[in-house]
């Protein structure tokens, strides 16, 4: 049991680790829309709602 629990503190730091990572990397912009908004076109970048993405993220 302690090794459970030692597993899932240390994917807890690492996954805080890689976040600020990937933030300092790529440079993460609130403010900045998304492809789905700036490229629009109606067939391959459509902005979705909230129940149909999370329902697509299910999948």
């Amino acid at each position: 049991m302690i090794t459970f629990a030692m597993s899932i503190i240390l994917l807890i730091i690492g996954y805080f680790t890689y976040v600020m990572f990937v933030e300092r990397i790529f440079g993460v912009k609130p403010d900045r829309p998304t492809p789905a908004y700036s490229e629009q076109d109606g067939v391959d970048y459509v902005p979705m709602g909230t129940k149909r993405n999370s329902l697509i993220q299910l999948l």
